[in-house]
């Protein structure tokens, strides 16, 4: 591993400053340079973090620059071109998350990574979250039995629509890590008190105008069931709470002989508890969930966990956590859903045949 990764951040919004945040609070990282297509943006940015290298084409700072790793932290919508454009550069990326509008887009951005060899990576920081990795660690060693079931859990606060975009690919990725690859989906999608059909199709921004641009989206609650390789089976749902929990954001790993139950916000620093039971009986009547001690400190954030995994993975040639091909199946959990839904909720295969987005290929089909 070099001496000093230097990181290329594309896009100077919200999301964009947190990661500059990030990388110049690491040791052994810089911020080289910054690129956006807003001069405005880009002006404000680089004055704020005092970065002298502005760009507006990616190309260019990649030519210029040559960073180690770049950051594409745009909105969704524009997530492919900046990702492909450095892999074929040979320039590694992490990328925010969701991995792309569609599944067509993220097979273009997993190829261009294997033809290259540089590494790709999505920010699905809770990947490496440690409540995540002392519980992948506890179920390893048999702690709750054979897994049987992976619950998500979602911290609502928008509408579900652009929840199953914006977060659902967190969630769907905690569960990947206890599951394993996921074989089929079914699910169904409610809008307005009724399965949702065609006329609820619609844009992120028109459903949310203060969200990010992810695509279409469609619905107010849904659920959905998986069934993942070795007979564990997965479930999660997206309702229109208006509240923001984050206590209930996390996933629950139920065993043949106890339970795990994740929260990776927390509470006072707590984020993982055994019960050493596989059923729970009555609420409350025995309350005797455990605490479990994480065994590390207080360390770096996962972020920032993220982008050492991916440096060492480009140092060292192997895959990085949370790799463009995990992103691409949390991204597929998600797509499935709406791929079942138009199905009348019967269970659909995966990896999905089809690799365009099931709401724009439901629209075409329509004539719309």
């Amino acid at each position: 591993m070099a001496d000093r990764i230097s990181v290329a951040v594309i896009g100077c919004g919200g999301m964009g400053r947190h990661h500059v945040e990030v990388v110049q609070g690491m040791e052994g990282f810089e911020v080289a340079a910054l690129c956006d297509v807003s001069a405005e943006a880009l002006a404000k940015m680089g004055d704020q973090y005092q970065i002298p290298a502005r760009y507006q084409d990616c190309e260019r700072m990649f030519a210029e620059v040559k960073p180690d790793i770049a950051a594409v932290v745009t909105q969704t919508r524009g997530h492919v071109g900046p990702v492909v454009a450095a892999l074929e550069r040979g320039v590694s990326v992490l990328c925010e998350k969701p991995i792309a509008i569609d599944l067509a887009e993220a097979d273009r951005m997993v190829e261009a990574a294997r033809a290259s060899g540089a590494k790709l990576a999505i920010n699905q920081q809770n990947h490496l979250h440690p409540g995540i990795t002392r519980a992948c660690q506890l179920v390893g060693e048999g702690l709750i039995g054979q897994v049987v079931l992976v619950r998500g859990r979602n911290k609502a606060g928008r509408k579900s629509g652009n929840e199953f975009m914006e977060m659902g690919t967190h969630v769907t990725d905690m569960m990947l890590r206890f599951g394993g690859t996921p074989q089929w989906c079914a699910g169904t999608v409610y809008a307005q008190g009724q399965l949702a059909g065609l006329a609820d199709i619609m844009e992120a921004k028109e459903m949310s105008p203060r969200d990010r641009d992810s695509g279409l989206v469609m619905g107010e609650r849904t659920l959905a069931q998986y069934g993942f390789a070795g007979g564990v089976l997965g479930e999660i749902h997206f309702f229109d709470h208006p509240a923001n929990n984050n206590l209930n954001y996390g996933v629950d790993v139920l065993g043949a002989e106890g339970q795990l139950a994740v929260r990776v916000s927390g509470s006072n620093n707590q984020h993982l508890w055994h019960l050493p039971r596989p059923m729970e009986g009555a609420p409350g009547a025995q309350g005797d969930w455990q605490p479990v001690d994480l065994g590390v400190a207080a360390g770096e954030q996962p972020m920032a966990l993220m982008y050492r995994g991916l440096a060492e993975a480009a140092a060292k040639g192997t895959e990085p956590p949370g790799s463009g091909a995990e992103g691409r199946w949390a991204f597929e959990m998600i797509m499935a859903i709406y791929q079942s839904h138009r199905e009348g909720g019967r269970r659909v295969a995966l990896p999905l045949p089809d690799r365009r987005h099931p709401l724009e290929v439901w629209r075409q089909e329509a004539g719309n």
